[in-house]
């Protein structure tokens, strides 16, 4: 019986990612005429908020759902949590989520109509 494989530690991108976000957040604050800015980051995404358990892409050999979040194999099923991105890149993305399960939404709403 298949299992799934689980990987449990921080990829390098999300403290990448955290940073650059974090010094954009750093500028913007000081054009806002902040002072003291202080940041912190670490690679490890929130705990709530997982993601990359179903990436999407093009190729279902290196993904499990194609670009509306429908999976490649099961053609009624989408997914709509954050399984879809491949990090967080430690920031939250709650917001994100929402957007795009509203936009998976239409998707199915056009789909529906046509059948």
């Amino acid at each position: 019986m298949p299992v799934a494989k689980l990987r449990i530690g921080a990829h390098p991108q999300n403290e990448k990612v955290g940073n650059m976000l974090a010094e954009k957040t750093v500028k913007v604050l000081e054009k806002m005429g902040a002072k003291d800015i202080k940041t912190s980051i670490g690679p490890y995404p929130p705990q709530n908020l997982q993601a990359g358990g179903c990436r999407f892409g093009n190729d279902p050999a290196t993904s499990v759902l194609d670009k509306n979040c429908r999976a490649h194999e099961v053609p009624n099923l989408y997914i709509t949590d954050g399984s879809f991105m491949p990090t967080g890149g430690s920031v939250p993305y709650t917001w994100t989520i929402y957007a795009n399960a509203f936009r998976v939404a239409d998707v199915i709403k056009r789909r529906l109509g046509e059948a």
